[in-house]
């Protein structure tokens, strides 16, 4: 089950309770981080690391942690230069863990974490700039990766991971700086789509047979569509952007309209996530600070702004439920450290 799809019990408000990794061999070498269950129940942070005592090591791996004494259990070695992105996905009809990462010179590695952590897939993709957000979508019995780049001359990328020399380019994407990559499952068409939230533009793509869906646009003042996240309301589904300079849009998915435009003055935001039925959390990192949104019969009203100094431009968040501390998020930011905040709402 994916950390997003959980819906928490009680109401966030959040306190900061621990670095979870504070020494140079323990710093994210991204704004990125994932968790996931193991097969014995255990939550696992996944991040990448580099030594930052002495870059001319070719020191660049990925940690999988233990969150119940913050301890490593493993390495994952691989990469020759440093790790820009990973994301942690399920396969929803196997159950089986998957990792996808990519490094500054476009080395990309899909890892078998519920089989002995094995590399599956291992190639170069030619990217101008480097790759910047991935997905793995999984149909019937195959696999595919979409790859994607901030640079204008780059167009999102699809490669089936069995047969690793046949890419397929979402041509609707051409010259598009894109920033974030969401999956969507439309049901009623039974269709994958690939969300790509990218520079004044978001589209909408049928996957495999490469069609536009749709395409959501925003204006100059507010370019940068960082982040976003597919949630579900009363059997409705919604898409949920953010734009960097403080632009919310609510698209209805299968009506193909925008919902409601919210417009945010001195912010910065940058990643979403799905609380419970009731909330959805906006990062703001220029003012270290979580927007609650209220989206009870589809309000979408601003409930709360939770303040955490800690938060010193913290680029990303994910929801987790701590083994000690109960419902709980993780944040990283510039400072490379990953921390831990717990609900001051839960019971222990």
């Amino acid at each position: 089950m994916s950390f997003e799809n959980i819906d928490f019990k009680n109401d966030p408000d959040f306190k900061f309770k621990e670095i979870v990794c504070e020494n140079s061999e323990c710093m994210s070498s991204s704004y990125q981080f994932d968790c996931y269950k193991d097969k014995n129940g255990e939550i696992i942070l996944i991040s990448p690391y580099f030594n930052l005592q002495d870059l001319n090591i070719n020191n660049y791996h990925i940690s999988l942690i233990n969150l119940k004494n913050n301890q490593v259990l493993r390495t994952l070695n691989g990469h020759t230069d440093r790790i820009i992105t990973l994301r942690y996905f399920q396969d929803p009809n196997t159950k089986n863990n998957y990792l996808i990462s990519a490094d500054r010179k476009c080395n990309v590695i899909v890892w078998d974490l519920s089989h002995n952590c094995d590399k599956i897939f291992e190639r170069n993709i030619y990217f101008e700039s480097f790759i910047y957000s991935t997905l793995i979508i999984f149909e019937s019995n195959k696999k595919y990766i979409a790859l994607t780049s901030v640079s204008s001359e780059n167009i999102t990328k699809v490669i089936d991971i069995e047969d690793k020399n046949k890419i397929i380019k979402i041509k609707d994407s051409k010259n598009l700086y894109v920033y974030h990559l969401t999956y969507w499952y439309n049901h009623k068409r039974k269709q994958h789509n690939i969300i790509q939230c990218g520079k004044c533009k978001i589209l909408i793509t049928e996957f495999p047979n490469n069609q536009t869906y749709d395409t959501i646009f925003t204006t100059d003042k507010y370019p940068y569509n960082m982040g976003g996240t597919v949630y579900k309301n009363k059997e409705r589904e919604f898409l949920a952007t953010s734009s960097s300079y403080g632009l919310i849009q609510i698209y209805e998915l299968e009506l193909k309209i925008i919902m409601l435009k919210i417009k945010l003055e001195d912010v910065h935001l940058y990643s979403f996530i799905k609380w419970n039925d009731n909330y959805l959390l906006i990062l703001d990192t220029s003012n270290k600070k979580i927007i609650v949104f209220d989206i009870t019969d589809n309000a979408f009203k601003v409930k709360n702004e939770i303040l955490c100094q800690e938060m010193y431009y913290d680029r990303f968040i994910q929801k987790i439920d701590h083994p000690k501390y109960g419902e709980s998020i993780l944040s990283i930011g510039i400072d490379y450290k990953i921390k831990l905040f717990i609900n001051k709402n839960n019971n222990n």
